[in-house]
């Protein structure tokens, strides 16, 4: 049997990001359409069952339409069993919506719940605790899945942590997590592993890198598991060096390099940092108009420092010198601060903006 582990897909989540409000509808439109893709992929791949460990939706208060294009997508796909487990965002959302809950949608409580496909055991709580895997009962002969949602520690210390020591010994094959939202895998004994699948499509640039799900088989003596791709897109956050650049098209070379290999659908922030020359004249205007019709979003993040050398300017008999060697004689002022009054300074004497974005 293929099993398919996800979580954190948060449908109906308000997006509240930099997107453009028709952008932010539409990104919208494609989480719910994500779901359906999801389960399409599931049954593509032949799995049996697919695991939601936690925070299908956003939130408590669900829209009538995200719950019922869930609902109808898992009740319509009934060779498929959906293990579902209530995540810290959603509450008991699915449970007062007043939707019957189709036969194929099975649920944990708040204590350990166990489910049983052939030889496969699926264990899990809703509710996270210290002390909870000492009432865990699993069948060392059984391929056991367990279903939990909350950060992952060595000791559990306090509710919602995890204790992955606590975990050992406990005849675990596979811990399939939910919460973090990137892919990750530890090693739990000789036996299991703890697996964050992370979540299937990125919301914001704290969400960047590849996403997707996690494909589970059970075909051979133990279960075996592999991280796949998914994201419609994908989020990118791309640092752009300016060190040593003199001239305006540089910046514009360097980012262009940088750029190199991303999707034109995908969802970019162009960080400039580094320390750059005074002469330096940073366009930024013309450089996102340069790029951003290449990608579904674009923004740019000046990070950047100017590389300021007092000694420099010693004997320079220039506006731009005289101020300079004012502003750093000026003792009242920490290095930092004398920093951005002089680069706010040289922005004016060429005609850039006064203060950085």
């Amino acid at each position: 049997m293929k099993i398919l582990h996800t979580s954190d897909i948060h449908l109906d989540s308000p997006l509240t990001s930099r997107l453009p409000s028709d952008k932010v509808r539409e990104r919208r439109r494609e989480l719910l359409s994500g779901f359906r893709r999801l389960v399409d992929e599931a049954k593509a791949l032949g799995a049996g069952a697919i695991i939601i460990a936690g925070d299908l939706f956003d939130s408590d208060r669900v829209s009538r339409k995200a719950l019922d294009t869930a609902l109808d997508v898992i009740d319509t796909e009934r060779g498929i069993t959906f293990f579902y487990l209530q995540g810290n965002h959603e509450g008991d959302a699915l449970m007062v919506s007043g939707r019957e809950i189709p036969e194929n949608l099975k649920t944990f409580g708040k204590e350990w719940t166990y489910y049983t496909i052939g030889d496969v055991t699926f264990a899990g709580r809703s509710e996270i605790r210290e002390g909870m895997f000492e009432s865990l009962s699993l069948q060392k002969e059984n391929k056991n899945i367990v279903i939990l949602h909350g950060e992952l520690r060595d000791r559990s210390a306090s509710p919602e942590i995890i204790g992955l020591k606590e975990a050992a010994g406990r005849n675990i094959d596979y811990l399939a997590l939910g919460h973090y939202h990137s892919y990750s895998t530890e090693a739990i004994d000789d036996r299991g592993a703890a697996v964050y699948c992370g979540t299937p499509e990125g919301r914001g640039f704290d969400e960047v890198g590849d996403k997707g799900y996690v494909i589970l088989s059970t075909d051979s003596g133990k279960l075996l598991h592999s991280f796949r791709s998914f994201a419609a897109r994908r989020l990118h956050i791309v640092p752009v060096e300016l060190d040593g650049a003199v001239r305006t098209i540089e910046v514009g070379e360097r980012a262009e390099r940088a750029l190199r290999g991303i999707r034109y659908s995908d969802i970019v922030r162009l960080e400039l940092c580094g320390r750059y020359h005074p002469n330096l004249f940073k366009d930024i205007d013309g450089l996102k108009r340069q790029l951003e019709g290449r990608y579904y979003y674009f923004e740019i993040k000046d990070s950047s420092r100017m590389a300021i050398n007092p000694e420099d300017y010693k004997h320079d008999m220039s506006l731009k010198g005289e101020f300079i060697r004012t502003v750093s004689a000026d003792d009242s002022l920490d290095e930092a601060t004398k920093e951005k009054i002089i680069a706010c300074g040289i922005n004016a004497l060429m005609g850039e903006d006064l203060f950085e974005n």
